[in-house]
């Protein structure tokens, strides 16, 4: 028997034992067994239950009552007087994975409380279990857990990172089974506390299904997530608790669904709550089974021989976390035909809802060719929630409806020789000014289609947003362009070089002039200047006079054209200070070329003009979400696609890595003369060139830096903080330098 049935043996307050179905005494407690081991009457560890005394009428009842107890059979009180003092034994079932199952006996004597009437014996047991499982598991699970993050921020070989990736990747998971338990405890024990603050349902349904991405594509799993866009964006609750629960039940979907599709959905359900359904196409689930499986430690199929690793604990903690949020769980399921869980829970939208963009795909009829109408309705959603018109349609119907569509949308596999067929009927159908998306349930990096423009699910709004927009059409790879704006000219204040060089290349690219400065009091006398200018685009942190500074003086100097905010923070009351200071929107660093067009639009009247079209298409290999990786690539080729242009990338990934050390060395020397204002507006600066390119674990890390520089926080903190940044830098630097050697390559291979 392991650790952790001694820990929960030794939880209980009276004598137990666990026996074996002969009644043979396989581990039993300190009270059991008494101070001196023997326990008086009570066999001894390696003994039967036969061996105790046979007077007692009682005890034939005991060894038949284990020898006969099933799996689903409620547990077996007996009075038992051939024990101590006279006592009431208490029979119960335990699953074993290995090996036939066990039983669970606990005595309580006759001068002891029963159950219920009290104090609680059944809490206070499980309050110790809870504090040795703490002691227990819990401290060397996260010592390994650290070890492997240290580990894995180290350069090694190709095959040595693949196992060294298996080992995190079990061990996380270790760690989620500890932390499911120690929550499940708290559950039982009444200190786990829910907390109520505004939560973003896609947000939350977005980070549930992403890193479920791998285990789905390697079955072809067709998995979305979309909320209604009826829904306010915005509702009450617990984001932390409500991401564990659809962990634990979107997770539970995919392991048990061999092929087909995961479809969550989000819905108002009257006007008091709202359902997240859950559907799959997996096995389904029998009567007997759906009504054990939100029990702790319990599978639908608990045999030796289960194809299915866990230990029963997601669909009960879910269960238990819905009910504390007020709401209810429950499953719809027939063997063989798939199985619905439905979650529901009260709708009250949050006081302040988050700003509404300007929709990326306003108008846009887009035809969408789904396996059934759960992924139909999904992805009707995500268009819906974007601004598009979405029309359901068959792969039958697309020859006479493909004039009546902007773009087709349709769900295939990569990996399928078929789909090579259907990939070319829907192009022919739409000729060659038609687009097309495909939305594959594999990594189409390794699959035989590789166009029209081909998306990995779990689909993320704006990852979608962004392959409609500038993905290429039919399969001859011709490029679509962005439609261009109608002429103006825009001032653009930023102190970032980087971000400057590209943010000038996409104005440029929408066919509208543009100015650059690098600080606020620049930025002033641009706009008082002689040079008339449609639109500012002001950053909020510059060196001198800041944005909101440098809004208000030209805002008093009276001059009354648009000002937008640019940011790379996401601090509460943001956009509330740029409206006070007198600008009229606020755009969020990094900033794609559609959102950029979105944002200026309203402020620069369309042409007919021919003008410089801005180009954008899917790089020779389908950008994919990376996982942990230190530079998301798939930005560096989407900035190549946006401005048409790899050469003007690759000038400013060599820029930014020049301009590198210097950043660093500023962290550093604010650091030491406690500068903290010097160290958040140079943390600020490497942040938001990094997260432009991609390096987002680095803009993270800077990040932390310049919240903890705002928040007063120590200087060991701060330390700690800045280390953090320069590990992240280190691992920036290698993946970008791969990067640019492989732009030399491809520059002397002559295919640029």
């Amino acid at each position: 028997m392991g650790s952790a049935a001694h820990t929960l043996i030794e939880a209980i307050s009276g004598p137990a034992a666990i026996v074996d179905q002969d009644g043979q005494v396989l581990l039993a407690n300190r009270r059991w067994s008494g101070p001196d081991g023997t326990g008086g009457s009570y066999p001894a560890e390696g003994a039967r239950l036969a061996g105790t005394a046979g007077s007692c009428p009682a005890h034939d009842q005991l060894v038949a009552a284990v020898r006969r107890m099933s799996p689903t059979a409620a547990p077996t009180e007996l009075r038992c007087g051939c024990t101590p003092d006279a006592a009431t034994v208490r029979i119960a079932h335990l699953d074993s994975d290995y090996g036939p199952p066990r039983r669970l006996i606990t005595v309580r004597t006759l001068g002891e409380p029963c159950r219920g009437a009290g104090p609680d014996t059944a809490t206070e047991a499980k309050s110790q279990f809870l504090a040795l499982l703490g002691h227990e598991i819990r401290t060397p699970v996260t010592t390994v857990v650290a070890t492997v993050d240290l580990l894995r921020a180290q350069p090694m070989q190709q095959d040595i990172r693949e196992i060294v990736d298996s080992v995190y990747r079990s061990v996380h998971g270790l760690k989620t089974l500890t932390d499911d338990l120690l929550d499940l405890a708290r559950l039982e024990t009444g200190e786990l506390r829910i907390r109520e603050q505004p939560v973003d349902l896609r947000t939350v349904l977005e980070a549930v299904a992403e890193p479920l991405q791998q285990q789905a594509r390697r079955k072809s799993i067709l998995l979305l997530t979309a909320p209604s866009p009826e829904l306010p964006t915005a509702v009450l609750g617990d984001p932390d608790r409500l991401r564990q629960v659809l962990t634990a039940v979107v997770g539970n979907a995919v392991k048990f669904t061999a092929a087909g599709e995961v479809v969550v959905t989000a819905a108002s359900d009257g006007a008091d709550a709202y359902l997240i359904t859950v559907s799959d196409t997996g096995p389904g689930i029998a009567d007997p089974d759906r009504a054990r499986i939100f029990a702790p430690f319990v599978q639908a199929d608990s045999s030796a021989s289960r194809r299915h690793e866990g230990a029963g604990l997601g669909l009960a903690l879910a269960a238990r976390l819905v009910t504390c949020m007020g709401g209810t769980i429950d499953v719809h399921s027939q063997p063989g035909a798939g199985a619905e869980f439905l979650i529901r829970l009260p709708l009250r939208a949050a006081p302040q809802q988050p700003a509404t963009p300007a929709p990326p795909l306003h108008r846009r009829r887009i035809a969408v060719l789904a396996p059934t109408p759960r992924s139909t309705l999904a992805l009707s959603w995500l268009l819906r929630g974007a601004g598009a018109d979405p029309v359901p349609m068959l792969l039958t119907e697309v020859d006479r409806g493909a004039a009546a569509v902007d773009t087709v949308l349709w769900c295939d596999d990569a990996h399928d020789p078929d789909a090579i067929g259907r990939a070319d009927a829907i192009s022919a159908a739409l000729g060659p000014n038609g687009r097309s998306l495909m939305i594959s349930t594999t990594d189409p990096r390794t699959g035989v289609v590789r166009r029209p423009g081909v998306l990995t699910a779990p689909l993320l709004l704006g990852r979608l947003v962004a392959a409609l927009n500038h993905e290429r059409t039919g399969v001859r790879g011709a490029p679509v362009t962005v439609p261009p704006l109608g002429g103006g000219r825009v001032l653009l204040a930023e102190d970032n070089d980087v971000n400057r060089t590209v943010f000038r290349r996409m104005i440029q690219l929408l066919g509208v002039e543009c100015d650059t400065v690098a600080d606020g009091s620049a930025a002033i006398e641009a706009a008082l200047g002689d040079t008339a200018y449609d639109v500012v685009l002001m950053d909020l942190q510059m060196p001198r006079t800041d944005g909101l500074e440098a809004t208000r003086q030209i805002r008093t100097a009276g001059w009354h054209k648009p000002i937008l905010a640019l940011t790379a923070t996401a601090l509460h009351g943001d956009r509330e200070r740029c409206l006070e200071a007198g600008m009229d929107g606020h755009l969020s660093k990094p900033i794609t070329l559609p959102e950029l067009r979105a944002a200026l639009e309203p402020y620069l009247s369309p042409g007919s003009a021919p003008a410089p079209a801005a180009t954008a298409g899917p790089p020779d290999e389908p950008p994919e979400e990376p996982v942990d990786e230190p530079v998301d690539l798939s930005k560096l080729r989407e900035l190549e696609a946006q401005l048409d242009d790899r050469a003007l990338v690759v000038t400013t990934v060599n820029t930014y890595l020049a301009q590198l050390d210097g950043r660093r060395a500023a962290i550093a020397e604010a650091l030491r003369t406690h500068d903290r204002d010097a160290l958040r507006a140079a943390a600020h600066t490497l942040k938001s060139s990094s997260a432009l390119l991609g390096a987002d674990p680095l803009a993270e890390a800077c990040a932390r830096v310049e919240r903890g520089a705002t928040a007063a926080s120590g200087e060991p903190e701060l330390s700690a903080l800045v280390a953090g940044v320069e590990a992240a830098v280190a691992q920036a630097l290698r993946v970008m330098a791969g990067y640019l050697a492989a732009d030399e390559r491809t520059e002397c291979a002559g295919i640029r």
